[in-house]
């Protein structure tokens, strides 16, 4: 795995909605099985996982370059652009099964998506490592 230069810092934000059929601490996991390390929280009817640095996006990483998604993953990360953050969704059922799944829409996950945000000041540069032009 290419790194990135550890000059950069960056914050991951993962959330999802915790709905009244699901459990906590499964939508936990499945926050902490594609943010790496990450401090979760619940609140507001939310599951909130925070992380900071390019290690939260190991997962994320690898998985794009296995299944070669990486175009997908580009295009939400430009088309979601605004100023210093970006953001990409995941299907939350996928994330509990270990696996990463992007999705474009939140309605293409029936128990709704994982929403993840990442801010940095080296925006450019955090795109072009995690989703290179292919």
């Amino acid at each position: 795995m290419k790194n990135l230069p550890s000059a950069i810092q960056l914050v991951v934000r993962a959330e999802t909605p915790l709905n009244p059929s699901e459990d906590l601490e499964k939508v936990s996991t499945a926050v902490n099985n594609v943010v790496d390390d990450c401090f979760i929280e619940s609140k507001h009817g939310k599951v909130i996982g925070r992380s900071i640095g390019s290690e939260a996006l190991n997962t994320i990483y690898e998985h794009v370059r296995s299944k070669a998604v990486l175009g997908v993953l580009r295009k939400a990360l430009l088309t979601n652009r605004i100023g210093d953050a970006t953001w990409f969704l995941l299907n939350k059922q996928a994330a509990a099964a270990e696996t990463v799944a992007f999705i474009e829409n939140k309605e293409e996950s029936p128990l709704g998506a994982i929403k993840v945000i990442i801010e940095s000041d080296e925006l450019d540069m955090v795109i072009d490592w995690l989703a290179p032009r292919v």
